[in-house]
């Protein structure tokens, strides 16, 4: 799966446009992205903003972020409800088979799905943390063939405006026995999250059959709700992964696909690279792989990362300082991430205490829970979850600047790292917006890292540090194998292959570490200096 940002178009105001998501890798519409900033060089270090009074850390967090640039999220704590919507065209019809398929993949048990449905995934993840539940409501037939809807759609959609929009519009008005307030969790107004899940055969011929997540620019309230979040995706991702060679099952629903656009509606990114180096003699790309593929918002595989669930509010990293180690000892036990959900958090000198900062996390990868079936066969996209338990190394940098406009088709970042944001005005997405500085997709960076040696791990969201040092870069070099894990002896110091590892601020982690012991649900570090 993808991310595509229709991203900022300016005209006399700074407006936002929803967050595009995407099955495939493709070249994402660039609209007002400034792209020529100075970059940080080796030594330098950001530059904490003067806060006015009504800014706060409280307002450093999702929803606030998300608010600014028009996108009202899932929640990730608590009781969530997604209402799942079947569409049909004229001359391509639900079967009872699919139904059952789109009721299972969504709601349905570990038995049912062979694997894990929507909701089961997401009890396991968050360690109990989030439920979701919901309702599959009675197919809606739009009055088009299949090839019209997709005519419609090609003719209509462009960068300020897309045809799904029309149709969730569309298709809300004809539902029947649904209670919308259900729906509105959080009492804004708007529909937390709703799902259409298109009967036609998922192809690449046209944007319309990808699997997407976005935020709908409808101004239309149906019944006293508006509709805001929404995926889109064929039933036939349902049928993605083959299950009956491991179960001696048929017929029963792989819900990868809709696992990950579920995150993009929570609010994670997509971890891949949307920059794709294309050789026109060989007709082959290299895609850049900063997480190596192996992560459901990489390639749809496995568990969340440490990462994705500190920001979703599900886990909180046990932070490395010498004021806890002295405390505790410099060898600590790390439990299984997907089991318990433990971290080490590395920081850097000037750590906020939020997942909206720079810093390393550490996590104890166990072929085991929600990575078990990823991990004995592959997906789709040949590619499987590690076989072996290992240390996993990763590198985060999700600090906010402000946005702000240059001329009517250009904006930048104003310099400055915010660790506290003042509440949501409607000045947000207008006249500026506060937002993560870096994405995986360095061309959709509102800065730039300058690094020639190391670039793989620098300049992103979140990067995956191998054990072996080595870039990882999909199709060129393959995608991350067993060997990426730290195993017993295994280090990160100043001494092991990241003896130049600095952060992008240009300082250098105060802690580095030795991984002393393995076993097939824990393991124990020894942290010193780096």
């Amino acid at each position: 799966m993808g991310t595509k940002r229709k991203a900022f178009i300016l005209l006399s105001f700074l407006l936002t446009l929803p967050l595009f998501t995407s099955c495939f890798y493709f070249e994402p519409i660039h609209l007002g992205k400034e792209t020529t900033q100075t970059p940080i060089s080796e030594g330098e270090e950001y530059v904490e903003a003067t806060y006015g009074s009504n800014f706060s850390k409280d307002n450093l967090n999702k929803d606030t972020i998300g608010l600014g640039m028009g996108y009202r999220y899932l929640p990730s704590v608590g009781e969530s409800k997604i209402l799942v919507i079947p569409i049909q065209t004229s001359d391509d019809k639900f079967t009872q088979k699919e139904l059952k398929l789109i009721q299972d993949g969504f709601f349905g048990t570990e038995e049912e799905t062979g694997w894990e449905s929507v909701a089961s995934y997401y009890e396991k993840s968050s360690y109990g943390k989030l439920s979701i539940s919901g309702e599959v409501t009675a197919p809606m037939t739009l009055n088009l063939s299949t090839a019209q809807l997709e005519a419609k759609y090609d003719s209509y959609t462009t960068a300020e405006k897309i045809y799904t929009d029309v149709i969730l519009d569309t298709v809300l008005k004809g539902v029947s026995g649904v209670d919308f307030s259900e729906y509105d969790t959080n009492g804004d107004g708007y529909l937390d999250a709703v799902w259409m899940v298109y009967s036609p055969t998922m192809r690449s011929s046209s944007q319309l059959y990808w699997a997407f997540t976005t935020w709908s620019m409808s101004r239309t309230a149906v019944n006293g709700y508006y509709p805001c979040c929404y995926a889109w995706a064929s039933v036939d991702f349902f049928t993605e992964k083959d299950y009956s060679t491991l179960l001696d099952k048929t017929n029963i629903a792989d819900s990868h696909t809709f696992i990950h656009e579920t995150g993009h509606m929570m609010g994670l990114d997509d971890y891949y690279s949307y920059d794709y180096d294309y050789d026109s003699t060989t007709r082959k790309g290299t895609a850049d792989t900063p997480v190596g593929g192996v992560d459901m918002m990489d390639c749809n595989i496995g568990d969340h990362t440490s990462y994705s669930k500190f920001y979703l509010g599900w886990e909180s990293p046990t932070v490395i300082n010498q004021e806890y180690l002295s405390a505790n000892g410099n060898t600590l036990t790390l439990r299984s991430h997907t089991e318990y959900g433990d971290s080490f958090l590395i920081p850097t000198s000037t750590y906020n205490g939020t997942s909206y900062d720079e810093y390393l996390l550490v996590e104890y990868y166990t072929p085991t829970n929600l990575n078990e079936s990823d991990s004995q066969s592959r997906y789709t996209n040949n590619l499987a979850c590690y076989s072996k338990p290992g240390v996993l190394l990763y590198h985060i940098n999700a600090t906010v600047g402000k946005i702000v406009p240059v001329t009517n088709t250009t904006v930048k970042w104003d310099g400055f790292v915010y660790n506290k944001l003042p509440s949501y005005s409607s000045d947000w997405g207008y006249k500026y917006l506060y937002t993560t500085l870096y994405s995986n997709t360095t061309s959709m960076s509102y800065h730039t890292i300058s690094d020639s040696s190391n670039s793989f791990y620098r300049g992103r969201l979140i990067s995956l540090l191998p054990a072996t040092g080595s870039k990882i870069q999909g199709n060129k070099t393959g995608f991350a194998t067993n060997s990426v894990l730290f195993q017993k002896e295994g280090s990160f110091s100043s001494s092991s292959t990241y003896s130049d590892f600095v952060f992008d601020d240009g300082t250098r982690p105060d802690f580095g570490f030795k991984v002393k012991s393995t076993s097939s649900d824990r393991c124990t570090i020894e942290f010193g200096a780096f």
